[in-house]
């Protein structure tokens, strides 16, 4: 059948890119119902809290972001079609990656300006930070006009890889993750031991914290423990030379997925 993708791909490539759409389902799947889950606290998040760019933030990692960069790729490339401009529609939902991006490590900035509120140095520094991932996320935009195109006449589109130069945002965003976790774990710690000191145990579990600090401390161990090993595979993989374009792929979607996930959830257990 001269209209079957497939039929055009190498055996091995046409399995990863089924693998990759179907991560990608998967992803959309979790993320719906992460969403639908989650509708009766951000009701309540939306209820009590004044319009501030924290609540814009918010609602934008994970609300509308995100699940316009699932749906947008998901549907036309192997499912619906036809896509006659490839790269134009890649680059479209690759800008609301970059937004999403931002929007969840703003969460963490804030929450960094909230615990060294009378350090301006260090609030700063990490201000620095967020915008020097900000702007090396724009990477990824240079790309997608380039390195994607269609399947023969089918309609369908495929890319070419992952340029090398893109492995910079993800190292300065996992970068900005690392510093705000030991930051805020560090700014906890000093207080802590200074009015109760107790065993590392205690202190690692968040045993006679204060609810807000205990909750800081474990909302930050949660994030930073679980999106460390989805960023570090995306960054490997990107990197490997012998790693296929599909694979070098798909696992940017989960990993933007996740990180604006785990970053509404901590501001969510954090303000309810």
């Amino acid at each position: 059948n001269p209209v079957v993708y497939l039929n055009y791909l190498k055996p091995a490539v046409a399995n990863e890119y089924e693998v990759s759409r179907n991560v990608w389902l998967v992803t959309l799947g979790a993320l719906i119902w992460d969403i639908l889950s989650t509708l009766p606290e951000d009701w309540q998040v939306a209820r009590t809290s004044k319009p501030t760019p924290v609540l814009f933030a918010y609602f934008s990692a994970i609300k509308f972001f995100v699940p316009v960069t699932i749906v947008v790729p998901t549907f036309p490339f192997p499912l619906a079609g036809p896509i006659t401009q490839c790269g134009v529609l890649v680059l479209s939902f690759t800008v609301f990656w970059v937004i999403a991006s931002a929007a969840s490590s703003y969460l963490f900035l804030k929450r960094v300006h909230a615990v060294f509120l009378e350090d301006r140095i260090v609030c700063h520094f990490f201000t620095f930070i967020w915008f020097a991932g900000f702007g090396t996320s724009f990477l990824s935009l240079i790309s997608p006009l380039h390195d994607y195109h269609e399947i023969a006449d089918t309609k369908h589109c495929i890319g070419s890889g992952v340029a090398h130069y893109v492995s910079a945002a993800f190292i300065v965003s996992g970068l900005f993750d690392a510093l705000v976790f030991l930051a805020v774990t560090y700014k906890i710690l000093v207080s802590y031991r200074a009015s109760t000191p107790r065993t590392w145990r205690a202190f690692w579990y968040g045993e006679a914290l204060p609810r807000l600090s205990r909750a800081i401390l474990q909302g930050g161990q949660q994030y930073y423990m679980i999106t460390a090993g989805v960023n570090v595979t995306r960054a490997v993989v990107t990197l490997l030379p012998s790693a296929s374009p599909v694979l070098q792929k798909a696992f940017s979607t989960p990993a933007v997925a996740l990180n604006s996930v785990m970053a509404c959830r901590v501001y969510r257990n954090l303000r309810l």
